[in-house]
């Protein structure tokens, strides 16, 4: 028998609440398009023998290359007029998903003799093995590798920064805050005036 020792982590306080299409109260202006890769789904859940589909939240942040998210709403606007308001955009270069990992395997066996009888007289059969696998399992935050972009001083253009990396659970609190933990374990709040390197 093998088990993977994981529990269920979907939960229903969610870390994002949307109103106009983007997560309310975070830094950067998070579409409502981004739930799936911030781990915010619908779930059947059963309730009194109803079956019900909430919203849940997990911890597997998942996203990809390409995705962009600039620190103000610009869906109706034209890029000239939103790029007067703009103070920063990110693009993921690369990443890798967040996901379960084994990180310790224990094997439990307990041997038994399966015993014959013939004729009043008893003697081994064969040996049986009861075999227990338990997986223990842990998350991998996975990467992001980011480009950071700041209009120019005409604020006609975006202009590369800076690239940057972190795990994706620092990416979420990065559009949360403007704060980033970088791999190099620095934090960077990516909205002061002169952002450290």
């Amino acid at each position: 028998m093998e088990i993977e020792a994981r529990r269920d982590d979907r939960g229903y306080a969610l870390i994002a609440n949307f109103g106009d299409g983007f997560a309310l109260g975070w830094k950067m202006a998070v579409p409502e398009t981004f739930k799936e890769a911030l781990d915010i789904k619908l779930t059947q859940r059963i309730f009194a023998n109803k079956k019900e589909m909430l919203w849940t939240q997990g911890r597997l942040y998942d996203f990809h290359e390409g995705d962009t998210i600039h620190d103000i709403k610009h869906t109706h606007e034209e890029w000239g007029d939103a790029l007067k308001h703009l103070k920063l955009s990110v693009q993921v270069q690369f990443a890798s998903s967040s996901g379960y990992v084994n990180y310790e395997t224990v094997e439990v066996q307990n041997k038994k003799l399966a015993i014959s009888q013939q004729k009043g007289k008893s003697k081994p059969k064969a040996e049986i093995i009861d075999r227990l696998v338990v997986k223990k399992q842990r998350i991998d935050h996975g990467l992001v590798r980011f480009k950071v972009y700041r209009p120019n001083k005409e604020k006609t253009t975006v202009k590369e920064c800076e690239t940057l990396e972190c795990t994706q659970d620092d990416f979420v609190a990065f559009l949360q805050t403007g704060i980033v933990r970088t791999k190099e374990n620095k934090l960077l709040d990516l909205f002061a005036e002169n952002p450290e390197k």
